[in-house]
């Protein structure tokens, strides 16, 4: 069925009550001071999810936020970025938190849908977005801080995990690598030999991963001296011949062309309202059953005299 819209005159709680009386799920993102929703007269099994700047409770329950001021608030925005710069938001052009919110709204949304149908009572689900925010970093957000106390800085586009590890530079853009395991390092290393003639870096010393953190700037200098010889292309199939996670760095065209999407038919046509037809990306998932369609957003208001007696 796909959405629908519907318009109800905020001050006709008639209608408003008559659409929520059907509704098995009801979405909102209203301030609680701002929420006007006649909640005794909503239908007693219907799941009311409310994503929240800062949750119901709490000083900062009435306060307004953003993308931005998510990521600020969870603590992980001060940990993005490159250490002689400002923070910068994760995914900022994305929205990220508002993702992040939308998927802890769903899994605890469909945990109340499974509850209800086990002991026929609906639930209310309160999502903060600092708190849904700050549950999707544990490596270098508030859980680990937890667990070892140790303040971290800004690491750019490397992670102090492991080395390589991160996005490195070749001749048409970036590439990401990571290498964490000894027989990806030993890969990994032969290759950097054989392309560079670097001896060194086939030493033992350098299997040990917590070696190669301690000489992180050594062990990234080493690797760019081969992935800036080769494309993205060259250092994807090299790497995965030799057993090596590396994978290009994708720009939005070599998305578009990529074989493999092509090759899985990912790309789906749909219609938009007046008729012209579009390719848009398919589903994130598969089954094995055809369920999955896309139909053009609806007009506003298109589906109001449907549901409106």
């Amino acid at each position: 069925m796909g959405s629908q819209s519907v318009v109800i005159d905020p001050g006709d709680i008639e209608s408003l009550t008559e659409v929520l009386s059907e509704a098995d799920v009801l979405f909102e993102d209203r301030l609680p001071n701002a929420s006007k929703l006649p909640t005794q007269d909503i239908n007693p099994k219907t799941i009311r999810t409310r994503i929240l700047p800062f949750g119901l409770t709490g000083p900062k329950r009435d306060w307004r936020s953003s993308n931005l001021i998510a990521w600020a608030a969870s603590g992980i925005l001060y940990t993005t970025g490159f250490t002689d710069r400002a923070p910068v938001a994760p995914a900022a052009p994305v929205q990220l938190a508002y993702h992040a919110s939308a998927a802890s709204a769903l899994v605890g949304t469909l945990l109340a849908l499974r509850s209800r149908r086990l002991t026929g009572l609906a639930q209310e689900v309160e999502i903060s977005m600092q708190e849904a925010a700050l549950s999707i970093a544990p490596e270098t957000g508030v859980p680990m801080f937890m667990d070892d106390r140790v303040h971290r800085e800004r690491s750019g586009n490397r992670r102090d995990l492991g080395r390589p590890f991160g996005l490195y530079p070749c001749q048409d853009g970036f590439v990401s690598i990571i290498v964490l395991m000894p027989r990806h390092w030993v890969a990994m290393s032969q290759w950097v030999a054989e392309a560079t003639d670097n001896e060194s870096i086939v030493e033992e010393v350098f299997v040990d991963n917590a070696v190669r953190v301690e000489a992180r700037d050594l062990i990234d200098d080493w690797v760019e001296e081969l992935t800036q010889r080769h494309t993205r292309l060259e250092l994807f199939e090299e790497g995965q011949r030799r057993g090596i996670p590396i994978t290009p760095v994708n720009t939005i065209e070599a998305l578009v062309e990529d074989p493999h999407l092509q090759a899985a038919d990912f790309w789906q046509t749909t219609s938009l309202q007046d008729g012209t037809e579009v390719k848009i990306p398919g589903a994130p998932f598969r089954s094995s059953s055809a369920w999955w369609s896309m139909a053009p957003a609806p007009r506003l208001g298109q589906h109001t005299d449907q549901y409106l007696s």
